[in-house]
Parts: C-alpha cells; sequence; structure tokens
C-alpha cells in the first residue's frame, strides 16, 4: 500500500523537475532539496522499470515515457489543487501556492498592484508571479495572463476577457515637428518606428480612421524590443513612432513627452485575457485573484 500511494506524490516531484527544466530550477523554485527530489525520481524510475529523464552534468532530457508520466502527473496534481481548493473554500480562507503568468509592462503599471495587495490580504497564499514579453510561457501556471489582437484560438484553456485595451500612436513632440507624421491614405510616406516583437517585426501598420475607414502604412524599425517599458522609453527619446496601449502612455501624453502621432487614426485595440485549465481546477486562491483581477480592470472592461 506505500509503495502505491509514494507513486502520485513520485509523479508530481516528476512535474516540478519537468517544468523547471532540472532538479536545481525544480528546488529552488519548491524549496525542496535536490538530493531528495533526485532520490525520489530515482524510486520511481525503479519502480516502473524505466528510464524517465536522461541527465547528466551537461544535459537533461525528458525520455518519452517520461513525458508520458509528466501529462499523468499533471492531472494528479490538478485533481490533488482541486481537492485542496474544495476544503478550502469550506474553510473560507485560501491558502497554498498560486502561480500567475503576466506580461512585465501590465505587471509594471496594473497587475502588480493586484498581486501585491492579494499578497497582503492573503498571508497563507504563496503568490508566485513570472513576467514574460506577451507570449504564452511553456511552463504551468494556474493563470496566464495573455494579450491578444486576435481572438484567441480554440484551446482546452478557459479564456476570460479582462479588458480592451485602445492603443495609441505615440513620438517624441521633436520627432512630431521634425517629420510632419500624417496618415493620408492617397500618399503614405514610411515611418521611422519602434517595433514589438509580439507583432513580429511586422513592416507594414494598419490603421482605423474616424470614419472607420482603414490605412495601410509602410514602416522601417529603427528598434525591436519585446519589452512596452523599452518601447516607450525609445519612443520619448526620438527613435521612432511606437504602437503603445493608452494606458501605458497617457500620463506622458499629458506632460507632453510625448505627442500622439497623426490624430485620429489608431492601431487594433489589444484585448487582455486571463487563461486557465478550467473553474474546476482553479483553486479557491485562484477564484479570488481572478475576481481580484476583473474588479481592478473592470474601468478598461470588455468593449
Amino acid at each position: 500500500m506505500q509503495e502505491l500511494t509514494d507513486v502520485p506524490h513520485d509523479l508530481m516531484m516528476l512535474v516540478e523537475v519537468v517544468e523547471a527544466g532540472g532538479f536545481s530550477a525544480a528546488s529552488q523554485r519548491t524549496g525542496i532539496p535536490k538530493s531528495r527530489l533526485s532520490r525520489r525520481i530515482a524510486a520511481l524510475e525503479e519502480r516502473l522499470g524505466v528510464a524517465l529523464l536522461m541527465r547528466n552534468a551537461r544535459h537533461f532530457e525528458v525520455t518519452e515515457l517520461g513525458k508520458e508520466m509528466f501529462q499523468r502527473g499533471l492531472k494528479i496534481r490538478d485533481e490533488t489543487r482541486a481537492a485542496l481548493a474544495m476544503a478550502q473554500e469550506g474553510r473560507g480562507e485560501p491558502s497554498g501556492v498560486l502561480r500567475v503568468a503576466c506580461p512585465i509592462a501590465l505587471a509594471s503599471f496594473l497587475i502588480g498592484d493586484v498581486a501585491i495587495a492579494f499578497a497582503r490580504d492573503y498571508p497563507r497564499v504563496t503568490l508566485t508571479m513570472k513576467t514574460t514579453d506577451g507570449s504564452s510561457p511553456d511552463e504551468h501556471f494556474d493563470l496566464i495572463i495573455q494579450p491578444a489582437r486576435r481572438a484567441l484560438a480554440d484551446s482546452s484553456m478557459v479564456a476570460q476577457q479582462l479588458m480592451a485595451s485602445p492603443y495609441v500612436l505615440v513620438a517624441s513632440p521633436q520627432l512630431i515637428a521634425e517629420t510632419g507624421l500624417a496618415v493620408d491614405p492617397g500618399h503614405v510616406v514610411e515611418w521611422p518606428t519602434i517595433g514589438w516583437s509580439f507583432d513580429e517585426h511586422a513592416t507594414r501598420w494598419t490603421l482605423s480612421g474616424p470614419q472607420g475607414e482603414t490605412c495601410v502604412v509602410p514602416v522601417k524599425a529603427r528598434l525591436h524590443s519585446d519589452s512596452l517599458l523599452v518601447i516607450r522609453k525609445a519612443a520619448m527619446a526620438g527613435i521612432g513612432v511606437a504602437q503603445l496601449p493608452q494606458v501605458l502612455c497617457q500620463k506622458d501624453i499629458d506632460e507632453g513627452t510625448l505627442g500622439i502621432v497623426a490624430p485620429g487614426w489608431a492601431p487594433v485595440p489589444m484585448s487582455v485575457y486571463a487563461l486557465y485549465p478550467s473553474r474546476h481546477h482553479l483553486t479557491h486562491a485562484g477564484r479570488l485573484f481572478l475576481a481580484a483581477l476583473s474588479q481592478a480592470l473592470s474601468p478598461y472592461g470588455p468593449r
């Protein structure tokens, strides 16, 4: 019986090691000593009679069977978290670990404050927030904050829209004065711009006009970055025109350090979603954090 009860626990340890990409990283993330993780995975491999991981000082690889066991371990962990969430809801106070992935710009300007308030209000929850460039992370998270210009592709994840963020075209006042940037659908001149890696280094920007018309502007990026914060600073430095969320740069516009380019014309707005496996598998802490996010972002809510 002891042997049977050890397997689910060891499979969840396998999940942590695979997600972290190694024993040292898994130990740092979970607080479980590296030696214990290694012993438990070795015991699991001996019990199953197969190799799950191929590792040495320089190399770490998951075997095909290891990948299958990883998927089963994920299911066990999800079910365990769901059971704990049910018990926590009965007690009323959330606890445990909550892992959230969030784009760095949103974490800096909006969602980071929600996380800090949440950690203060629920001290029994260990909240880990990992910042991203806006793309979907590879590792497992309870909640993923995901921006998207278009509807998200169908997947097994639940997608709850949190906000629809309008984007604006901005540049330094000096660059606007020197270049006379304007949108004329009949005669468009190439703009110096700052590219966002999330847009895959686009060479043409599609803009919507005041009457709903569209115009495609050829652009030449003088700088690319995966960080909206770097793009904002580059725009203020006069490097080029940037497409930025209005909430990120409105203060700069009000203070005159950034100016609106081609008033009346704007890029496609960006929606922000919260992704999670299912309502059933979202822990009590996850539900409370999602509710706090929805409330904090309600002024920018879905449109």
